[in-house]
């Protein structure tokens, strides 16, 4: 009997420590207080024409960083970097002013702390680059979405410069480069200053010019020796924040005779916008703004252009038009080159989708919904994408930061289902 009821008591003693046990975790978990913001330092030191290397996760914010060509670092007690990958393509060669994006997780490392709430740029601080998207996978962890900073670089200097052999003054450069080479094209903008020279004296600039020949005949009024000189330039403002003019190349010497120098036929001036002076036909480029010039001597203005299927825009002086432009009531993106831009485009924070011919009038900035790729998307009234909760038409929807995309038959923060209509079930 006494050992009956000594097992019994024994038996009890188990069961209350296995309660005790069980009820401890999760109580445990409701009362860790709740990170209220989350510091991140990032970095990618590479030379353009590179493709981005391993990221080296670093266990302290004191670590010489600079040793290291890719590196992510948080230095906190609470939290540490669990798992960083990168979301661009580790096998592109990357361009000046490329910003590579990087996603991290974070992990909690001190249980008497956890994720909770919401996480944005209000409460996420991110040193070497932006913070893309925020999200919380559970209490011990935390994805993050970050935009590097700009790669910087010098750019590559032109491999040759010539004059070409048929008739006078002809300048061309870069005639040993493979155009098509995807290395190559990371190390070079496109974009030039072309100075032309007789003697020591600077006759005639080209700068920021898109090509790689020029006329300067037009410019050899006087007898005497020529060359030129060409640099790679930035272009767009990126360029411009992350990357510096290549180095000069000078070409070789021509001498032009008395009896050949030119009578300054063809040289561009600017009247009132529109080019002057000049028999060229096609596109002209004046003072680093080009002109489209038809065989009777008018100019494209005031209006669209259409040329081997590509869609230019022009102002009413026959300027052509870049960046975010309207037109019969609709927005229109026309990248660097002129050309009128479809499919989608981040300006800014933003991403915003130029239709293409399936979606309607094509380059038109698209609102409202949009289905693109076999996913669901929601542009509001500024064209640019939403992300996270939305309220549309009185339903909620939700929409994964940093894609853009609708959440359809799963749950959001535990308590949120959406169904395939992607419409909160409540």
């Amino acid at each position: 009997m006494r050992a009956a009821m000594k097992g019994r008591r024994a038996l009890a003693i188990v069961l209350s420590c296995l309660m005790v046990l069980l009820i401890d975790q999760p109580v445990q978990a409701a009362t860790a207080r709740a990170l209220t913001g989350a510091s991140i330092r990032v970095g990618v030191t590479i030379n353009p024409g590179d493709t981005l290397p391993d990221i080296t996760i670093l266990q302290d914010d004191t670590t010489k960083s600079q040793d290291y060509p890719s590196y992510v670092v948080t230095n906190s007690d609470k939290y540490a970097v669990r798992y960083a990958e990168w979301v661009t393509s580790d096998d592109r060669y990357l361009s000046i002013g490329d910003q590579p994006r990087m996603r991290v997780y974070l992990e909690i490392t001190n249980s008497d702390y956890a994720f909770r709430g919401s996480y944005s740029s209000s409460n996420i601080t991110i040193r070497g680059g932006t913070l893309v998207s925020a999200r919380r996978a559970s209490n011990d962890e935390l994805e993050v979405v970050i935009t590097l900073n700009g790669i910087k670089g010098q750019y590559s200097a032109p491999v040759s410069a010539e004059w070409r052999d048929s008739g006078y003054g002809r300048a061309v450069w870069n005639q040993d480069y493979d155009l098509y080479d995807e290395y190559i094209n990371s190390t070079i903008s496109g974009y030039y200053d072309v100075y032309l020279y007789r003697g020591n004296t600077v006759v005639h600039k080209v700068e920021d010019y898109h090509g790689t020949s020029y006329n300067f005949y037009p410019y050899m009024t006087r007898k005497g020796t020529y060359f030129f000189r060409v640099r790679t330039v930035p272009h767009t403002e990126q360029e411009k924040k992350y990357g510096t003019k290549s180095e000069w190349l000078d070409s070789d010497e021509i001498y032009i005779d008395e009896e050949n120098v030119s009578d300054g036929s063809g040289q561009t001036g600017i009247d009132n916008g529109v080019a002057a002076g000049t028999t060229q036909t096609g596109w002209i480029q004046s003072n680093g703004v080009w002109y489209f010039r038809y065989p009777n001597g008018q100019y494209q203005t005031n209006g669209w252009l259409q040329l081997n299927g590509i869609w230019y825009l022009f102002d009413s002086g026959g300027r052509m038009l870049t960046g975010w432009q309207q037109s019969n009531g609709a927005w229109y993106y026309m990248q660097t080159n002129g050309a009128m831009q479809t499919g989608w485009i981040k300006a800014g924070e933003k991403w915003y989708y130029l239709n293409t011919t399936a979606d309607g009038v094509e380059g038109a900035m698209h609102t409202g919904w949009l289905t693109s790729g076999g996913k669901r998307y929601y542009l509001d009234s500024s064209g640019a994408m939403m992300e996270g909760w939305q309220e549309i038409d009185k339903k909620f929807y939700y929409f994964y930061p940093g894609y853009g995309y609708m959440a359809t038959n799963t749950t959001i923060d535990t308590y949120f289902p959406v169904g395939a209509d992607g419409a909160w079930v409540h």
